[in-house]
């Protein structure tokens, strides 16, 4: 055998063996595609070619190798350079035109025929069954996950959008209901009679209760409800904490009207006398005691107190004014008391006076700050504009800032126990009113201070008979009715004309204030600590001038002339300008007011929203 020979052989085994390192199938993946022309490979150095070698597609334009690679042989005479480079690279470039389909696992390469191979149907490669996921039907498959995917997105931009919808406008701290908000306080015998015998009643109550909404009212307090000797004029002398006078009405038109207040998303308060504190069942008592039995409390608990907070709680009252609390704060049982009858009621609220907050000491005063939830505080201007600035600077500089759990400020201008402010401020009633509705806390209306009335008139020099009355004047409503039944001699007719214009300024600082956090949050709370958001600034004279601020919100600022004549002050260096939200006089609200010599009139007051 010569060289040649030895060398062709050699080649043949070499090529082989590089064709059987790949493993294909001649199986076709789509059926548009058109099956490759058998290639039929030869060496170059043999005339014929037996073995696994594919043919070479015939084309026109391809160089006959084998020609070419013997003529090269016979003119090199070189038997080592039988297999030159352009035959490797077309015998590689037509190995990679085939579709291959899947490789088998010794190695060997497979050859299918193309009648072998199912687009629908068992796939079969040398025999062997494909996995069976192959012939599912995946235009379905495909149609379904598609239906999917676009119904989970038409379902993100519908939430998308509902969110945005339901946003809230804006973000305000969420309080309990008594934190923040106004009450409105009633005398019902003096407010609106129903049955035409000249003293106002539950029903007539009943009825203006969209009025006292109108207000902005979120809690109506009612004062002196009980049954009294000599009732109205004597409504102290009370001779049960559980009936209602007569006069008023009875025990189901009380349900009726405490449903009507929950109807309309507002509260109901209840004056209580403290009579005794809480006594252990075995002290001798003549109250009713088969009023504890129901409650696991107050079955060890007898006092009378204690029997009217469970009577009136089971009534639907949704808090309770300890009237006469501070007479008890120096005895022993008065911090276990307190403990007591705040399990007794569970979630409502007691309120208590500043009497009983400056009274209360030590152990006493520790109670009080966590069992009480609301501290009154009465404003007057009895001892001048200065006394009112010292008054409000001791209870914003008080012990009540000392921590964030502690009771929160009820304060009110007027009350049942207090003489009316047009009584010796006649013009100055809704300045006063709008200082109040700017302070931190809860504010209280007086029923009938929100158009100006004032107390009883004096007639015939008998007023010493109506002492505990004198500023329990009927009520007047704008719609022009007349109290029914008449004047009774207890309750004459008041001293000061109402103003009806009052309404207005009312209702829109009722708004102001319960939209505006800056106003009617009371502190700052922050890492445990309690930071004030109140400054009352130091002016001489008449003048008022109140700076309340609050984190990421607009600061607002308050400036009162409670004196008789106008005042113009320069107030650019603590303020630059800002816009008016609120007044005593509704016409200048949304002007821009610039703080350099400006004027203040007589009795007037005004509230601004500085910029950021």
């Amino acid at each position: 055998m010569d060289e040649s020979s030895e060398n062709s052989g050699t080649n043949e085994l070499e090529a082989l063996d590089y064709l059987r390192g790949v493993k294909s199938s001649t199986c076709l993946l789509l059926p548009t595609t058109p099956s490759p022309t058998p290639l039929d490979f030869k060496h170059p150095l043999s005339e014929e070619m037996s073995g696994p070698f594919l043919t070479l597609n015939d084309d026109p334009n391809m160089v006959n190798i084998q020609a070419d690679v013997a003529g090269d042989s016979s003119s090199s005479g070189d038997s080592n350079s039988v297999v030159q480079d352009p035959v490797s690279a077309q015998l590689i470039n037509n190995i990679s035109m085939l579709d291959y389909q899947t490789l088998s696992k010794n190695g060997d390469l497979i050859m299918g025929q193309t009648e072998d191979c199912k687009l629908n149907g068992n796939h079969i490669a040398n025999n062997r069954k494909l996995p069976s996921f192959v012939n599912w039907n995946w235009n379905v498959i495909r149609k379904v996950l598609l239906w999917i995917v676009c119904s989970c997105l038409v379902a993100c931009l519908g939430a998308i959008i509902a969110l945005v919808v339901t946003i809230p406008k804006e973000c305000n701290p969420n309080l309990p209901w008594y934190q923040g908000k106004v009450f409105y306080e009633v005398f019902p015998a003096s407010f609106k009679d129903s049955n035409h015998d000249g003293i106002g009643d539950l029903k007539g109550l009943i009825i203006k209760l969209d009025y006292i909404q109108e207000l902005g009212a979120s809690a109506i307090r009612l004062n002196n409800i009980y049954a009294a000797q000599k009732y109205p004029d004597q409504y102290y002398n009370i001779t049960s904490l559980v009936e209602i006078d007569r006069s008023l009405g009875v025990l189901k038109d009380f349900k009726e009207l405490a449903a009507e207040i929950h109807k309309r998303n507002m509260s109901i308060i209840l004056d209580v006398p403290v009579i005794s504190l809480a006594k252990p069942l075995s002290s001798t008592g003549n109250f009713t005691e088969t009023l504890l039995v129901s409650d696991e409390i107050g079955k060890r608990y007898v006092d009378p107190t204690s029997a009217a907070l469970i009577f009136w709680k089971k009534l639907g009252v949704d808090g309770f004014y300890l009237k006469g609390l501070e007479r008890f704060v120096d005895e022993l049982d008065f911090g276990r008391t307190l403990q007591i009858w705040k399990q007794l009621i569970a979630n409502k609220i007691l309120i208590a006076s500043e009497s009983a907050l400056d009274k209360a000491k030590d152990d006493s005063l520790n109670v009080l700050l966590s069992r009480i939830d609301l501290i009154d505080i009465h404003l007057d201007l009895q001892e001048g504009i200065n006394g009112l600035k010292r008054h409000i600077d001791k209870v914003i500089g008080g012990i009540l800032w000392g921590k964030p759990h502690y009771p929160w400020v009820h304060w009110n201008i007027g009350s049942v126990e207090n003489e009316r402010i047009s009584a010796k401020n006649d013009n100055n009633t809704l300045a006063l009113t709008a200082l109040e509705f700017v302070l931190p806390g809860t504010v209280s209306i007086f029923y009938g201070d929100e158009i100006g009335l004032g107390g009883l008139e004096n007639v015939e020099g008998d007023f010493h008979e109506h002492k505990d009355v004198h500023n329990l004047a009927q009520m007047s409503f704008s719609d022009g009715e007349k109290p029914a039944g008449g004047i009774l001699p207890w309750n004459g007719k008041s001293a000061v004309d109402p103003n009806y214009n009052f309404l207005k300024v009312i209702k829109e600082m009722t708004k102001v204030r319960l939209n505006t956090p800056t106003i009617y949050l009371n502190a700052i709370y922050k890492e445990g600590s309690v930071q004030k958001n109140i400054e009352l600034r130091k002016m001489e004279g008449n003048l008022v001038v109140i700076e309340r601020w609050f984190p990421r919100r607009n600061t607002c600022v308050f400036v009162g002339n409670f004196g008789n004549s106008s005042i113009t002050t320069d107030l650019s260096s603590m303020f630059y300008g800002g816009t008016v939200i609120a007044g005593t006089n509704v016409s200048l609200v949304g002007q821009v007011l610039y703080f350099e010599q400006v004027t203040f009139p007589a009795n007037s007051a005004i509230v601004l929203k500085l910029e950021k």
